[in-house]
């Protein structure tokens, strides 16, 4: 049996963007996950280190490289606001 690897999928509508990390989103990244009322029901304190944001889309992406078509790393922007995570 093959391992299939499934490319991360892209989903453009007029108010939605469904994109794969990147670099470029360590700011909006770290935005989201260091603000206390942002993560008030997140099993994890907020960060309070920038470097963070750079870490987790490294291993986001290293983590889809193990496991492809198991889970994108991925980007959702609404109306030009970012939130992140893992689907």
């Amino acid at each position: 049996m093959t391992d299939t690897s499934l490319p991360t999928p892209r989903l453009h509508t007029a108010r939605l963007r469904l994109r794969p990390f990147g670099d470029a989103d360590a700011n909006d990244l770290f935005a989201l996950h260091s603000s206390a009322y942002v993560l008030r029901y997140w099993d994890a304190p907020p960060w309070s280190e920038r470097v963070r944001a750079g870490r987790f889309i490294t291993a986001a992406g290293r983590w889809h490289g193990r496991a492809p078509g198991r889970g994108w790393p991925w980007i959702v922007s609404l109306t030009g606001r970012s939130s992140a995570g893992a689907a």
